[in-house]
């Protein structure tokens, strides 16, 4: 029996300030309360305070990951 194969994706954002184009040293107390309202548990917290991982679930094909990243991408 060939085992089913599953996928995910991991998306990357950097914070970047509008003003300076630099990265955001330290974003604000409620960036991430934010981000999770909008997002749910899915999104993390990097190591570099400037970066935040939007997660998608265990997806069982390709179609699956498209319908999560685009509903996560018409909430931004």
């Amino acid at each position: 029996m060939i085992p089913s194969l599953t996928l995910g994706v991991e998306e990357e954002y950097l914070l970047v300030d509008p003003e300076t184009r630099d990265l955001v040293v330290e974003p604000p107390p409620e960036f991430m309360e934010s981000c999770r309202e909008a997002l749910g548990e899915r999104v993390t917290p990097e190591f570099l305070r400037c970066q935040v991982e939007i997660g998608t679930p265990v997806c069982a094909d390709i179609s699956e990951v498209r319908t999560h990243l685009t509903a996560w991408r018409k909430k931004t």
